[in-house]
């Protein structure tokens, strides 16, 4: 697979840096240090109406899918594993943003854009891409949405006014309670 993405972007005429950790071993995992200027992506695929859609967000976020859904206005949902074109059934970890290479439109978080580099790992754990975001938009022309959701929600059930309007009743309370003494 990696001689398919090589192949894609040489004849595209797009700069990039493959680093490549291979390893008998298939645990600790090779680390990659991501350049400061640059940003690591990964993608899901997911089905948007009757049509595949891939989708690149930094890595570690959850995307939000009814953001996606509104932005291609269709539902949208993971893509199953019966739903994925022949080259990548049985392959293991997402696949790169390269939508055209698989026939799929490429819908971007606009986090990545503010990157000008992006770091992708093919399928794996032991090999990195590093492409120019410029180059890697002039050839997969993706939309750009924001879509990308990072962080907990916190467990409190209260909201941050009510938060606060009890934080600003507390010293009043206090204070009452003092002069009633």
């Amino acid at each position: 697979m990696l001689d398919m993405i090589v192949r894609y972007l040489h004849e595209a005429l797009v700069p990039f840096r493959l680093s490549s950790y291979p390893s008998e071993e298939h645990l600790p995992t090779a680390g990659h240090a991501t350049p400061p200027y640059a940003i690591a992506v990964e993608t899901r695929i997911l089905r948007a109406g009757d049509k595949l859609v891939l989708a690149c967000h930094p890595t570690g976020v959850q995307i939000d899918l009814a953001a996606i859904s509104n932005e291609l206005g269709a539902p949208v949902i993971e893509a199953a594993p019966e739903d994925l074109p022949g080259i990548l059934q049985g392959k293991q970890g997402p696949p790169p943003p390269l939508g055209h290479l698989f026939g799929m439109p490429l819908i971007v978080d606009e986090e990545v854009t503010r990157h000008t580099s992006i770091v992708f790992q093919p399928f794996g754990d032991s090999d990195y891409f590093e492409v120019p975001y410029d180059d890697f938009a002039r050839l997969e022309q993706p939309r750009v949405a924001s879509f990308a959701r990072s962080g907990v929600l916190p467990e409190t059930t209260e909201t941050p006014r009510e938060e606060e309007a009890a934080a600003a009743q507390a010293p009043r309370q206090e204070e009452a309670a003092a002069s009633a003494r």
